[in-house]
């Protein structure tokens, strides 16, 4: 498992207990790191994590991507 790979399915548990995935979270505590971004990108390209919104900065967050509606019933509701 690369860095990346770890970094991406920790992002992946954050966003799974429930809160935003902001990349600047997952930086290194000391430097930056490439794999962070390149977590962001491999995750956005299969499909994990969608961007949610803006952060106060104008930075985009992350989220899980809501699930597909298994029915029509639940179709309408969304």
């Amino acid at each position: 498992m690369t860095n990346t790979d770890k970094i991406l399915a920790d992002m992946i548990a954050h966003a799974k207990a429930g809160n935003e995935v902001i990349p600047m979270f997952f930086q290194p505590a000391r430097g930056i790191s490439n794999s962070v971004s390149a977590a962001v990108r491999k995750g956005k390209k299969l499909g994990l994590l969608v961007e949610g919104g803006k952060d106060g900065c104008g930075k985009p967050f992350y989220v899980l991507p809501t699930p597909k509606a298994t029915h029509t019933g639940t179709a309408t509701l969304n």
